[in-house]
């Protein structure tokens, strides 16, 4: 069956417009690193189009059907000013609970130590226990593709550590602490969850990332990348996944991240409420 074409808003920030809603434009420096990634999207179909949301207007794509990488209401509001038609969307309150950092806490194991943090007092208690390996990763609340994350090594006196905590845990949000541990290996699954509540899966990919976290590429996963136990594991993340999902009112595309430590497995390291630079991936195969 083919899909009509449709115009596309690739706003690769949704999760700093989810942290601090309201009008907000990213910087010359952000929108050079997004064009970046969306000329290696593959999310666009042929006849898709991709609209400029800081463009001049153009009305080139009236009357299109509007999709978005995250169905944000800046992006919302880009489609309906070229006068595309608006998509079906959760609620922005519904956006960002599903990309809270505090969606799967206490439903899945995770690594040693790791803990979801809100006051200053809880960080410091975590981070006293000790990590395995005596380095540390905290994250925002809403941090996406390692941007909103900050390293530390147990006993260095970094005052940027301090401060870069002190700001995270001021919004009010909470910081996500966890021991940095090696990875082996990156996957990932995607699927597509129904207003209704049924979904559909993508195939196992194998992603690359950089030092920092921030993708590289994706692949689909050879059989046999993943041991029984691994697999059996992700397939019951997914489980708890899509529930806390259906729970805070989410539905459209999304994607699990899993990795593999010197340790053992995470099956879900983040949860991505949205569309992401793997899922066309995996989906094609799904």
């Amino acid at each position: 069956m083919t899909r009509e074409p449709r115009l596309w808003v690739l706003n690769f920030d949704a999760e700093d417009e989810l942290a601090r809603p309201g009008a907000m434009t990213p910087s010359p420096t952000l929108r050079a690193r997004f064009e970046q990634l969306a000329q290696r999207s593959t999310l666009l179909a042929p006849g898709d189009r991709r609209l400029d949301e800081f463009a001049p207007p153009d009305r080139s794509g009236w009357g299109m059907q509007g999709a978005a990488w995250c169905p944000t209401p800046r992006a919302l509001r880009a489609l309906a000013r070229a006068g595309a038609r608006l998509p079906e969307a959760p609620s922005a309150e519904a956006l960002r609970a599903a990309n809270h950092r505090r969606l799967m806490e206490g439903r899945l194991a995770s690594l040693p130590g790791a803990r979801y943090v809100h006051t200053r007092a809880e960080y410091e208690e975590t981070v006293a226990r000790g990590s395995p390996t005596g380095a540390w990763l905290m994250k925002r609340a809403w941090s996406y593709n390692g941007r909103g994350r900050c390293r530390w090594r147990e006993g260095a006196d970094d005052p940027h550590v301090a401060r870069w905590v002190d700001a995270a845990l001021a919004t009010g949000e909470g910081l996500q602490v966890e021991p940095e541990v090696p990875r082996t290996l990156d996957v990932g699954l995607h699927g597509e969850l129904g207003r209704e509540g049924e979904a559909r899966y993508g195939a196992l990919t194998v992603q690359r990332c950089d030092a920092f976290g921030a993708w590289e590429s994706t692949a689909l996963a050879e059989p046999g990348t993943l041991t029984e136990e691994e697999s059996r594991s992700l397939d019951e993340a997914m489980g708890e996944v899509l529930r806390a999902l259906r729970e805070v009112g989410y539905f459209g595309p999304f994607g699990v991240d899993a990795y593999r430590w010197t340790g053992g497995f995470v099956p879900c390291c983040d949860v991505n409420a949205r569309y992401t630079m793997g899922w066309a991936v995996g989906m094609s195969a799904g």
